[in-house]
């Protein structure tokens, strides 16, 4: 199967203006980055990360331990790895949170727009090699942001409390509620019930069911995954550690970037933190906070004075954990990464960092936006053709103005504008009349006006909205088209799971429905910023 693809231009009411600027090469923007989102950025940073001593070995050895912890790692995935020994190889890396069964449609987006620049790189460069690597963000302990995913609107949850505790120390337990909930509801096809259950009921570990999950979907495509909490690359990171919580170096740099920003009316994705820094204690992940002379661990009574905290961070790295500001130059530490492919929030904050990256002297990446997909089943495709609407239509228009169009070409829509022109010409003429009898009315006569125009215009929506109600059909329809392209009112790749997605276009497993939609998901550099539409053919 395949599909006929439609670009648009990004409308900007659903896009940050400063990633659209950015993505164009925008002149107010060049002092944030070093390599710009082209092929002239690739060739400037393959030159420069030439330059800088990674420590390749270990980096080897570590992936290829945590390649090991599941059943299904494939031989090109194993073939990429070691490739990493090699100087001329470099990474390309997207990263995201570990949600139940690839979450919203965006995660497989990501990962797959990754396998496509690999390839569009190596094009470019046939002398070099280019890894994609996913970062799985283990560390993370938002159980909220990751139990659930969407099927159209019924939510499927894993009910878990995990008391702020790290994605890497969650095991399955409840998932087996999950399996039996999708089972009876016949949410899953057949393959993909039965990738489920050895996913996650196979693996005690959720960042173990996670692993075989990718793998399984992009696996022979030859992702590598990267699970970052080793005390080995946290040993790397230690001095980017230090100066955060003792000296607030990342705070300091980011208020630079984001008071340029700011001076440029742009909105502001992040807000640093005067440390950025948390520290995983009793199996729990706190923030790091400074207080008077003592440092704190938000929501705890536990306290550490500096030289404690120094020395807790000398012999024990492995329990310190970055936030969202300091993960991006963790993975620039521990990889040799030459481009991120991130959402819009993400490019965002990236571009905040800029400062960030000069001070503690870590190679800033390409950072690039993933591709902006939508999917546009048959049957959705048949309303718009029937209520003669475009693509272009749906994105630029809102709901209730497309639904009064098409009412207005059908004649059925009323408008009393007339009507309104004549009420005005009979008050003009009284208010003549009222200047040469007493001036001190025509207040009042405007007042009557006014509430004479009100009339008119609620007696107009009431006539409309019986109107609309007597051509349910065609609400509903259009109704039915802003559902699918913007679920809960954000937009679908937000919102819809793969398995939904598969149910709609009728493909029989997501990786069959990944293999049709990979040649689609290739970054686009010759048109900076837009959307594409994906019509199965």
């Amino acid at each position: 199967m395949f599909f006929q693809p439609t670009h648009l231009p990004a409308p900007s009411k659903y896009f940050d203006t400063l990633v659209i600027n950015y993505l164009s090469n925008n002149e107010h923007l060049k002092n944030l980055f070093k390599y710009s989102p082209d092929w002239q950025g690739l060739f400037r940073v393959i030159e420069d990360i030439q330059k800088i001593n990674y420590n390749r070995k270990e980096l080897k050895q570590i992936l290829l331990q945590q390649s090991q912890r599941v059943t299904n790692t494939s031989e090109k995935t194993i073939n990429n790895i070691n490739l990493l020994s090699e100087k001329n190889s470099y990474t390309i890396t997207t990263g995201h949170q570990l949600c139940l069964f690839t979450g919203p449609l965006y995660f497989i987006y990501k990962i797959a727009s990754l396998i496509q620049l690999s390839k569009q790189f190596k094009e470019q460069l046939p002398d070099y090699h280019f890894i994609p690597v996913f970062w799985m963000a283990t560390e993370d302990h938002d159980m909220e942001e990751i139990n659930h995913f969407y099927y159209k609107e019924k939510i499927i949850r894993w009910n878990r409390d995990t008391d702020r505790s790290p994605v890497f120390s969650i095991n399955t337990n409840g998932l087996s509620d999950v399996f039996e909930e999708i089972k009876n509801n016949k949410i899953l096809s057949e393959d993909d019930l039965n990738l489920f259950f050895t996913a996650y009921l196979h693996h005690n570990n959720y960042v173990d069911a996670t692993r075989y999950l990718v793998n399984h979907l992009f696996g022979h495509e030859g992702i590598v995954i990267i699970d970052a909490n080793e005390k080995y690359f946290k040993q790397q990171f230690q001095s980017v550690f230090h100066k955060d919580i003792f000296e607030n170096y990342t705070y300091h740099s980011m208020m630079a970037s984001t008071d340029k920003l700011k001076n440029q009316h742009y909105n502001i994705q992040v807000n640093p933190r005067e440390i950025n820094t948390f520290l995983i204690y009793n199996h729990q992940r706190h923030l790091v906070q400074k207080k008077e002379s003592y440092y704190l661990l938000k929501n705890t009574d536990v306290i550490f004075s500096q030289s404690e905290l120094e020395e807790y961070l000398k012999t024990h790295p492995e329990y310190f954990s970055p936030n969202v500001l300091l993960r991006p130059l963790y993975q620039q530490t521990i990889l040799p990464n030459i481009a991120y492919i991130g959402g819009p929030a993400e490019v965002a904050y990236w571009l905040e960092l800029s400062n960030s990256f000069d001070a503690y002297n870590i190679l800033y990446p390409i950072i690039l936006q993933r591709p902006v997909i939508f999917l546009l089943p048959t049957n959705i495709q048949q309303k718009i053709n029937k209520l003669h609407l475009s693509i272009h239509d749906i994105f630029t228009k809102d709901k209730d103005k497309i639904i009064k169009d098409i009412l207005d070409k059908q004649h059925m829509s009323i408008s009393l504008d007339e009507q309104r022109q004549d009420i005005n010409n009979i008050y003009e003429k009284i208010k003549i009349q009222t200047e040469r009898i007493d001036k001190t009315l025509l207040p009042f006569v405007n007042a009557e006006l006014t509430r004479a125009l009100r009339g008119i215009e609620a007696l107009e929506q009431k006539l409309n909205r019986t109107i609309k109600q007597k051509n349910e059909i065609i609400v509903k329809q259009t109704e039915d088209i802003f559902t699918t392209f913007f679920p809960n009112n954000t937009m679908q790749d937000r919102i819809w799971n793969a398995s939904y997605a598969l149910k709609v276009l009728g493909y029989s497993s997501i990786k069959e429905f990944i293999t049709s939609l990979l040649p689609y998901c290739k970054i686009n550099f010759s048109e900076k910023y837009q959307i594409t539409v994906l019509e199965k053919l």
